[in-house]
């Protein structure tokens, strides 16, 4: 049941203040002011999308508190971003101190035709990026330094400045490999208490993973422009970026520096005539709705007006496991041992992270402009490799044999292990071998016992969604 009276603001007010009226447990009240007229309601709690609830929450913080008696307003800066400077390239200039100060490319192998996976400060002034091809790096920089990728050494030096950063104020999100993001507590929200905290930040991680792994600093309101404002001042930089300060402070930057506008984004926002951060400050909620086709675009609006709102949750719905051929293994018989292994790497990783999967995935990826080649197989809840083997060999078979420069393995349509539907007509495998396996590795190394042949050891790669284990790379 649900029922509306509509009043003047100060008669509904007057009256509240006679009978001191509280809201019911069961129920929830609310007060909407539209035109200049009040409507009080009392309902069920209505269903409502969970982006426009927090944005409804944020928004309303403020009048809310003046109602209830002079509540604190929302404090202005409540993030700290922080963001390790060339961090792949530093921690190799800081494990080998004849890496210091040369130009130097992190790469996954040494050959002409990859691209470099980071890059020093030293080879970025020469115009070298992640993504730059070897040869078309070695043009712009003669005296460059190809360096293998060690995710290991990276890995390890994540969880050493994680731990130095949580001497000084608690890690809040952990955003990938070379990214945090920590919550201000009430002592910490002034630009000058701001200030000093990221100081000592700095010095103790200076301490703790040596003074040639740097980072930079952005405090904000939320999550986003801190990242923006960490963005501002490389390398070794703090930017603090007030709401009193916006968007004057930036507007020399472009649409397309803020995390979340990419090409297609950026091509999608121009061809509603926003092409400055000016303009995409100035357009109201309901033109970036329009923009971004949906409730992200009123999302990302309050966003960059300064709401706190919650990251959306997410479900894990795949995990994968890539790698990209040598030019000496880049046939379909040779890349067998390795697509084998990959198999081996992810269903490890479904049974680490308590998940079942009903659907695999293969993709290889041709040299030259042949395209890709994407089979796929549905099979009841498993997370055994002993049964996912067999299957994957199945789709491997009908791979016609040109020549795959990168093959990879997804496990999709997953099923957290608290909901998993056992059959009662199948006898399943024998767990316990698989668990055996599983801890023998653990102790004695990956790839001391192997579901068949799996090849030599592969390098990991550092994805970019999350921290790996020690003992996946």
């Amino acid at each position: 049941m649900r029922f509306f009276i509509r009043v003047f603001p100060k008669y509904l007010f007057r009256h509240f203040q006679a009978q001191n009226v509280k809201a019911s447990n069961h129920h929830t009240k609310y007060i909407k002011q539209t035109c200049g007229q009040t409507f009080l309601g009392s309902c069920l709690p209505l269903t409502v999308h969970p982006i426009e609830q927090s944005m409804n929450t944020q928004g309303g913080g403020e009048r809310a508190g003046a109602m209830d008696g002079g509540a604190e307003k929302t404090p202005a800066l409540r993030w700290l971003f922080l963001d390790m400077n060339a961090f792949f390239a530093s921690c190799e200039q800081q494990a080998n101190p004849s890496l210091r100060g040369k130009p130097i490319a992190i790469v996954p192998m040494e050959a002409e035709s990859t691209c470099a996976i980071a890059a020093s400060y030293e080879a970025k002034a020469c115009g070298i990026k992640t993504g730059t091809i070897i040869r078309e790096a070695r043009a712009l920089c003669p005296d460059l330094i190809l360096v293998p990728a060690h995710p290991k050494l990276y890995v390890t030096i994540h969880h050493q400045f994680v731990e130095a950063i949580e001497r000084c104020i608690p890690v809040e999100d952990v955003c990938s490999v070379d990214e945090v993001a920590c919550l201000l507590d009430r002592t910490q929200q002034t630009p000058t208490a701001a200030a000093t905290l990221a100081a000592r930040i700095k010095a103790t991680m200076r301490e703790a993973v040596g003074e040639h792994l740097t980072c930079s600093i952005g405090v904000a309101g939320n999550k986003l422009l801190a990242k923006l404002a960490s963005d501002m001042q490389k390398p070794n930089g703090l930017t603090i970026l007030h709401p009193a300060d916006m968007p004057r402070a930036i507007l020399h930057l472009k649409p397309s520096d803020i995390c979340g506008i990419g090409p297609n984004m950026n091509a999608r926002l121009a061809g509603h005539g926003i092409t400055t951060i000016a303009d995409l400050w100035e357009a109201d909620a309901a033109a970036l709705r329009r923009a971004w086709g949906g409730v992200m675009g009123a999302r990302f609006h309050a966003l960059l007006h300064g709401a706190d709102l919650p990251s959306p949750s997410r479900p894990r719905r795949s995990m994968n496991h890539q790698h990209v051929l040598p030019p000496d293994e880049r046939t379909i018989i040779k890349a067998t041992p390795v697509i084998r292994q990959l198999l081996t790497r992810v269903a490890l990783r479904l049974r680490d992270e308590n998940f079942y999967c009903r659907r695999l995935i293969l993709e290889i990826k041709w040299t030259g402009q042949m395209g890709y080649f994407v089979e796929e197989m549905r099979f009841k809840e498993t997370q055994d490799t002993r049964v996912l083997m067999p299957l994957l060999m199945q789709l491997w078979l009908k791979a016609p044999t040109l020549r795959p420069l990168r093959i990879g393995v997804t496990l999709a349509d997953l099923v957290p292990v608290a909901a998993h539907q056992y059959d009662l007509f199948d006898r399943p495998k024998n767990h316990a071998l698989t668990s055996a396996v599983d801890r023998l590795n653990e102790k004695y190394g990956r790839g001391t016992i192997n579901f068949g042949c799996c090849g030599a050891i592969i390098r990991s790669k550092i994805p970019f969604t999350r921290v790996p284990e020690l003992k996946e790379v």
